[in-house]
């Protein structure tokens, strides 16, 4: 792409890739001398000329070599932006772009959208799973919920030139605070909820409440903020939006109520008030708290033009998330649920979700560990649950990234008082433990990981075989007696 496409240069040198990691050779590249909590791009420039950055876009005065543009900006963060949007064709304003926010449920929220939706026409999705359209699900070169802007803009190209009409897309707190959404016109955002996490970001919860409000911030007078009213925040953020507000609850009136649900181990189901009308609602997901993202599903896609009675019957029979809530059935006679939460407030809602199912005589056995270079405020509240709900828990591998994992699981320990955690490094091993230990009627909750298949170690992804792989295994064998 010419330079001159974005910038008001006479130096119309044509760029063919877009450097973000200086220490990676990209020929005929820009790079942009960003800063960050850490580093300044700017101390790297001489590097990304070595690797084939051929213009640097710049903040502060720089030293100059022949052969290399340079660009002078306010906001190199800014003008980043700009540029890979423009980079991939602004795809992205070619489509209904819809972002979801929130603590817990984003990604379930999402990737039901994006199965219903495509029903009617092609739809994408980006976020925790990695990116998704076709049904073929993609990893994201980052691992990130919300990708960078040069990636993020390219997915979207890619998926337009596929045909999507739709995006939808996870938006976490640390990507709206980082600019990563930055000059996306987003018609509809969804707040489903919010609780104390991501503190090694944002300090506290003020911090992180406001760095969410940033996806609303975002809206115009004709888009649509829908909200979860039931969440204190919810109604703090119901107030005071210049979008269209909609309203989702079970325990308040609402624009979309839940009302009469009945909740089943391997469903729900509700009466749906909107507009003074009643509709039954039946869906494949278990658990209260996915009443609520149905709701926000519904609402979504009934404010983009979709009918009630055209979308309600697919949700009976929807593509369920990976890893989110995901009952094990291998023909045993005990429960298994693989579920990502790794917060305390989700570790409420799995465990809320295990008793419901679990009858009082018989046990729940939960296995999980925690993450490192994470926060480390998260560890004493799941503990803390575990400690008071299970009957048995046994403590192995997560994601240590950079910190020693035997290290984690020892400190995640000592915030144990009622039950003694038995602590299994390999995870594998762990899971078949705890499908050992259980008996008729027992719940086994395998938490932490959902759906993954990889560890984050200090030298990036190690391969696992995720934990419905396992405990398929464990349970096979357990059949065979040789557990």
């Amino acid at each position: 792409m010419l330079l001159s496409k974005v910038f008001n240069t006479d130096k119309d040198i044509e760029i063919r890739n877009i450097m973000f990691d200086s220490r990676k050779e990209t020929p005929d590249s820009i790079f942009f001398a960003m800063k960050g909590k850490i580093n300044d791009g700017h101390d790297f420039i001489d590097k990304a000329i070595e690797n084939g950055a051929i213009c640097i876009v710049h903040t502060d005065e720089v030293d100059k070599r022949d052969g290399i543009a340079y660009i002078q900006v306010k906001d190199a963060v800014s003008a980043y932006v700009s540029f890979c949007k423009a980079f991939y064709d602004n795809a992205i304003d070619k489509m209904n772009v819809i972002g979801i926010t929130g603590t817990n449920g984003k990604t379930t929220i999402a990737w039901i959208l994006r199965d219903i939706i495509s029903h009617f026409n092609k739809c994408g999705y980006i976020g925790t799973m990695g990116y998704c359209y076709d049904e073929e699900i993609h990893d994201s070169d980052r691992n990130l919920t919300t990708p960078k802007s040069d990636e993020l803009f390219r997915i979207a190209k890619e998926m337009y030139d596929h045909g999507c009409e739709t995006l939808v897309l996870e938006a976490s707190s640390e990507g709206l605070l980082t600019r990563r959404l930055e000059q996306i016109h987003f018609s509809t955002a969804v707040f489903n909820n919010l609780s104390d996490d991501h503190f090694d970001v944002h300090g506290d919860i003020e911090s992180y409440f406001k760095a969410k409000c940033i996806l609303f911030d975002m809206l115009g007078a004709e888009d649509k903020a829908i909200i979860n009213i039931d969440d204190t925040y919810g109604k703090r953020l119901f107030t005071y939006w210049k979008a269209q507000n909609i309203s989702y609850a079970i325990d308040h009136e609402a624009d979309y109520q839940a009302v009469n649900i009945e909740l089943h181990n391997d469903g729900s189901e509700f009466d749906l008030l909107f507009h003074e009308k009643q509709y039954h609602v039946k869906t494949n997901m278990p658990a209260r708290f996915n009443v609520y993202n149905v709701l926000a599903v519904i609402a979504v896609l009934n404010e983009n033009g979709y009918p009630l009675d055209k979308i309600i019957p697919y949700l009976e029979t929807t593509k369920l998330t990976p890893g989110r809530c995901q009952l094990i059935e291998a023909g045993q006679d005990f429960n298994v649920i693989v579920d990502y939460a790794f917060t305390p407030n989700s570790f409420v809602k799995v465990f809320d979700f295990a008793e419901s199912i679990t009858p009082e005589d018989k046990k729940i056995i939960a296995v999980f560990g925690a993450s490192g270079d994470r926060d480390h405020n998260r560890r004493p509240g799941t503990a803390k649950i575990a400690d008071q709900r299970a009957d048995v828990v046994i403590l192995s591998f997560d994601d240590p990234s950079t910190e020693d994992m035997m290290e984690i699981l020892i400190d995640l320990k000592t915030y144990f008082h009622r039950l003694d955690p038995e602590i299994i490094l390999d995870r594998v091993e762990a899971i078949r433990k705890a499908i050992r230990l259980a008996k008729s009627g027992d719940t086994v909750l395998l938490l932490g990981k959902g759906s993954d298949h990889f560890f984050l170690c200090e030298n990036g992804r190690v391969p696992y075989i995720s934990d419905e792989t396992a405990a398929i295994e464990a349970i096979a064998l357990k059949f065979q007696n040789k557990l």
